[in-house]
């Protein structure tokens, strides 16, 4: 075993400690299952997912997500297997193969009615009952695998479940060291037209040559885009753009030329604009001056990810005969793989600019993350109560980041330092920002919404701030935020804590925004005592308040609905009291 994959596993299972240290969730395989999933996040290996922890005999889940794009009708499935062994041991076929039985029985029995042995509102009744509600129009599902462990053995085959197509996804320790060490924020999609499809792409390159980039212009028949999209799916989508997609999903106009004109179609459509970081060519025939891309390396579609899902609709869900359906596309190759991270977001971004995209609803890569990464790097918190120490907090812009420079410190001395300066559980990320941040703001019903889709609504807010205001006291202030965040968090030990600690943090915002010195807690490290008396109060209020939704409603539903969250406001300390 390679020395950086044993270091990855130290830094690895610090993080997980650390962050379930900050959340009062120590043992939790959510917490483990949350930060391995960040990391696929990041890469776009799999979209917004809820976390949960159901384990039953014979049954267990750790995550999930429902997604519609227009074209697919695909479930995830997320199971964990947490070993907490250093340096990583290899996981045997007698200890993985009952953890994915148990999420494939989950499928399984939920498609037989498993909802009606379960709790009306909670995680697990919901996608039970989804999965059977709508089996007959999933086009897939996709479970993932999760563990610290390294799975060399594992070689799943895709199955074939009531005539839904099942594949299995495994993420390793050493698979995400391997994306990790890359420095690469996504495993790249590799397309070798000619091996698989036994095709090429006659392609016009651009007249002047610069050192950035290379641009080509191709025409893509609409059968190859769809086998190519029923394989990579919304990998093929560069991710900040994915969101849109499954909003946007299938455009009916396109979809009607494809019916009823798609001789037409090329004729209509704008096109697809692409990026790869190289191409590979053919000669056409004998002619050497006339080329034909044969292989594309990291291929993603910046603009035109609703055309790809429409052709793909219509080919699978409509069974139109697309054979006379071609595509326009530009395909910029960017010459230094360094600059992929930079330049494909800006393209993406100004490809999409005519439905109105803001940049923040993009990439988080903004001048707003960056300041307050460069102030979480350069404030020192104040000492704590009986500590002459100080310390700061590690504001993670992009996934890693922690563990990168910790890696980098060298030394075992220089990384105690580290820790010292930057401890673990004043780490947080931008899903942590933005929860901190919208918490505050009275938005709990969006926070309950999840991670990511909270994060987007937070992002399109961005653009109302003067980056002139984010300075010393606005991070004060920030930290101030996470500072009563997480107390509210550790205080929290019943169900759907999460949806709990936002509505409380939320209720204390509209009750106390006056009385609460922010600059006090910042200094002090800590919120007063009194401060804390009411939190507990108002928790339980909260509880009482969540798990009792009109009609039986699905409880984490209730709590993404406005109407739950304004009861809620509302009430006075006296009626939460009475609760």
């Amino acid at each position: 075993m390679e020395q950086g994959l044993r270091d990855f596993a130290v830094e690895f299972k610090d993080h997980v400690e650390g962050v379930a240290a900050a959340r009062n969730e120590a043992n939790s395989v959510t917490t483990f299952t949350d930060v391995i999933y960040g990391y696929i996040y990041e890469a776009g290996e799999i979209g917004p997912i809820e976390l949960c922890e159901y384990k039953r005999t014979g049954i267990q889940l750790n995550g999930y997500s429902i997604h519609d794009d227009g074209a697919h009708k695909g479930i995830d499935l997320v199971v964990s297997l947490q070993t907490r062994i250093v340096p990583p041991i290899s996981i045997h076929k007698t200890e993985w193969e009952p953890v994915i039985k148990r999420c494939l029985n989950f499928l399984k029995k939920s498609l037989s009615g498993l909802h009606h042995a379960l709790k009306k509102g909670t995680d697990e009744y919901e996608i039970a009952k989804k999965i059977n509600d709508e089996k007959e129009e999933i086009d897939i599902i996709r479970i993932y695998f999760f563990t610290d462990g390294i799975t060399k053995t594992i070689n799943l085959e895709d199955l074939d479940v009531d005539g839904i197509q099942v594949t299995f996804h495994v993420w390793d320790l050493e698979r995400l060291y391997r994306l990790k060490s890359s420095d690469k924020k996504r495993e790249p999609v590799t397309i070798d037209l000619f091996e698989k499809y036994e095709t090429s792409l006659p392609c016009l390159q651009m007249p002047s040559a610069n050192d950035d980039y290379e641009s080509y212009l191709l025409i893509v028949p609409g059968e190859l885009l769809a086998m190519i999209y029923e394989e990579y799916g919304e990998r093929l989508i560069e991710r900040n753009v994915r969101s849109f997609l499954q909003v946007r999903g299938v455009n009916r106009e396109i979809r009607k030329t494809i019916l009823r004109e798609p001789h037409m179609f090329l004729a209509y459509n704008n096109g697809l604009s692409a990026t790869a970081e190289h191409v590979e060519f053919m000669s056409v025939n004998e002619d050497k001056e006339s080329r034909s891309i044969k292989v594309i390396k990291d291929f993603q579609v910046v603009n035109g990810g609703q055309t790809t899902a429409s052709i793909y609709h219509a080919f699978k869900k409509d069974k139109a005969d697309i054979s006379k359906v071609f595509v326009q596309m530009k395909l910029t190759v960017i010459k230094e793989s360094e600059k992929m991270d930079e330049m494909v977001p800006i393209i993406s971004m100004c490809a999409n600019n005519q439905n109105k995209i803001q940049t923040a609803d993009f990439y988080s890569n903004n001048p707003y993350h960056r300041k307050l990464e460069a102030l979480s790097r350069d404030l020192w918190a104040p000492a704590t109560d009986g500590s002459y120490r100080q310390s700061k907090w590690f504001y993670e812009r992009a996934r890693g980041q922690y563990l990168d420079m910790k890696g980098k410190a060298g030394t075992n001395a220089k990384k105690k330092l580290f820790d010292e300066n930057y401890p673990k559980e004043q780490l947080f990320t931008k899903t942590d920002l933005a929860k901190f941040l919208h918490s505050w703001d009275q938005l709990p019903h969006v926070v309950s919404r999840g991670n990511q889709k909270n994060f987007e609504a937070f992002s399109k807010s961005l653009d109302d701030i003067e980056l002139e205001n984010i300075d010393k006291n606005y991070f004060y202030n920030t930290i101030a935020k996470a500072i009563i965040f997480n107390t509210i968090n550790k205080l929290v030990t019943t169900k759907y804590r999460a949806n709990i600690v936002t509505y409380t943090m939320a209720w204390l915002s509209y009750k106390m925004l006056e009385e609460t010195d922010l600059l006090n807690i910042w200094q002090k490290q800590a919120v007063p005592s009194s401060m804390i008396d009411t939190m507990e109060i108002v928790i339980k209020a909260a509880y009482a308040h969540i798990t009792t939704p009109p009609n039986q409603e699905n409880i984490t539903e209730w709590c993404k609905k406005e109407e739950c969250w304004t009861g809620f406001r509302d009430m006075g300390i006296e009626t939460l009291l009475a609760l």
